[in-house]
């Protein structure tokens, strides 16, 4: 499986599968908006976030989903750590579902909220496998979306490469059977050979990455990096205040120069 990590390689396969315009219109919406959400922000393996959503997108695609569970795919953790501007963290208000609903659409939006319901962690996995009988055709979609989120941190061995790691692998560690087997259930085996694979691959080379290539500053969550530009520039109001100081005490010895050249002149 090839998995996207820009918009533009998920637009392709979407168009080689033949979706329609009015589809392809709702996963550029839904991708516009996971730019804006999360514009400047970036995993703890240092990879743009907007490329772990486009993976989630691209292996719900691959697995030939509908193009509304693609979409959810592309931001289906906005309410638990988008930049909404609103300072607020994990949070689904009026005013970020109306920001939501206005970009991609009322059943989207509901979706991310029901899909904030069937999250998966090593306290729920258990739980939500047992209620798998009883959920419909879209619960049984959505957790889809949470094994793809699972899945696309491994694939490309991201975990290996995050600053603080040994969290996440102990968790996934513990879930790894239950999750494939979660997939089987949910009748997506190809889906729980690829988790399988994935998981095999990490435990593999979990020795063979070299702390060197993780971020700097050992982060173990996302982490929003603010570009310098936007940064407060300190030194640079440092040196114009003291330009002004400089340019005023100039001033100042000239005055007093020019008040006392007449004194000098009487005296001589």
């Amino acid at each position: 499986m090839q998995i996207a990590q820009t918009n533009l390689q998920l637009y392709n396969a979407l168009r080689a599968k033949g979706l329609p315009p009015d589809d392809l219109a709702l996963v550029n919406r839904a991708y516009e908006l996971s730019t804006s959400l999360y514009s400047g922000y970036f995993q703890a393996d240092g990879k743009p976030f907007v490329a772990h959503s486009v993976g989630v997108a691209s292996i719900l695609a691959e697995l030939d989903l509908p193009t509304e569970i693609i979409a959810v795919g592309l931001l289906h953790n906005v309410y638990g750590n988008g930049d909404f501007g609103d300072g607020r963290v994990d949070a689904a208000t009026r005013s970020r579902r109306r920001l939501v609903r206005a970009a991609v659409g009322e059943r989207i939006e509901e979706l991310l909220i029901r899909f904030r319901e069937l999250r998966i962690g090593p306290h729920t996995v258990e739980a939500v496998r047992k209620t798998l009988p009883s959920l419909g055709e879209v619960d049984r979609r959505l957790v889809c979306v949470e094994l793809a989120d699972h899945l696309e941190k491994h694939v490309d061995l991201g975990v290996l490469y995050w600053g603080r790691n040994d969290w996440v692998l102990s968790a996934d560690e513990r879930m790894a059977d239950e999750l494939t087997q979660i997939a089987s259930e949910l009748g997506e085996p190809r889906l729980g050979e690829m988790l399988s694979s994935a998981f095999v691959a990490t435990a593999a080379s979990r020795e063979a990455v070299p702390a060197e290539l993780r971020p700097s500053d050992g982060r173990g969550q996302l982490e929003l990096l603010v570009p310098r530009s936007c940064r407060p520039r300190r030194p640079l109001e440092f040196r114009k205040a003291m330009r002004a100081l400089r340019g005023r005490v100039r001033l100042r010895t000239r005055l007093r120069g020019f008040l006392n050249a007449p004194a000098r002149r009487m005296r001589a």
